[in-house]
């Protein structure tokens, strides 16, 4: 675990390209390569699901989910028949998987939507059991998948409260790694509405917090992104701003009331 974390550190801070180059960390102890350590059939069940919960993450993060990584990152069912303890690295994997089959969902087949948005509720109502535990854990992680739930099947309009909900938790409770998530994730749903300007403010919302957390090469991939749909010339798009639009008249206490209460 221990070693993926380290793997996971240089992803975040430097790129993919530091390992998956496949080269040597040069450390006293020879520590394996990523690819080295990934390949250890033998490792305990622990191992083989922090290395899951690590895949899934990276490849959420960097853009790069497909149908291969989510048919086999299948940590809540790997989970569930190994009857083992929902350590918190295993309860945060639960998390990322809901987050990543509600967001690959969008652009899939009607068979494969399906599978991926069951699986994707069947994580939300772990996690909504975890936020009965510790609300300020895991109340931003809540509203974040029932705005992908939400955004997935296509309402919308019940969408959008809950991920200004999920930015405001996050901000509120000092996570700021999710805050990223969340900010970005919103980016995308007010992009697809046509709403440029405030799409443009929550995506570098989201470069300041993934660079404030150290993620700095998360931070330079979304802004590849930004570019990608806005283009170079973006002075009419910065007018907009972050505490404006997560301060829009929403209905947040009610959408929080649910969350739990279901």
């Amino acid at each position: 675990m221990t070693v993926l974390l380290h793997y996971h550190a240089i992803a975040l801070r430097k790129g993919l390209h530091m390992i998956e180059s496949g080269a040597r960390v040069d450390y006293p102890d020879h520590m394996p390569t990523e690819e080295e350590f990934l390949a250890n059939k033998g490792a305990n069940i622990y191992a083989r699901l922090t290395s899951k919960i690590y895949k899934i993450v990276r490849a959420l993060l960097f853009g790069k989910l497909s149908n291969d990584i989510l048919n086999e990152m299948k940590i809540s069912e790997s989970i569930v028949e190994s009857k083992i303890v929902l350590i918190p690295v295993l309860a945060m994997g639960i998390f990322f998987e809901g987050l990543s089959c509600f967001l690959y969902s969008r652009g899939s087949d009607d068979i494969e939507k399906t599978n991926l948005i069951e699986r994707g509720r069947s994580a939300l109502a772990k996690v909504r059991s975890l936020a009965k535990q510790s609300f300020w854990n895991w109340q931003n992680k809540v509203l974040l998948l029932e705005a992908m739930e939400m955004h997935a099947i296509g309402n919308l309009d019940e969408a959008g409260p809950f991920y200004i909900s999920s930015i405001q938790s996050a901000r509120s409770h000092k996570f700021i790694q999710d805050e990223a998530i969340a900010s970005e994730m919103a980016g995308e749903y007010l992009f697809e509405l046509g709403r440029h300007s405030e799409a443009y403010t929550l995506y570098k919302h989201s470069i300041k917090c993934f660079s404030e957390w150290g993620a700095n090469a998360v931070s330079r991939r979304v802004e590849v992104d930004i570019q990608a749909k806005f283009g170079v010339d973006v002075s009419h798009l910065e007018d907009a701003n972050i505490d404006i639009i997560c301060g829009i008249s929403l209905n947040i206490e009610s959408n929080q009331k649910r969350s739990y209460e279901e």
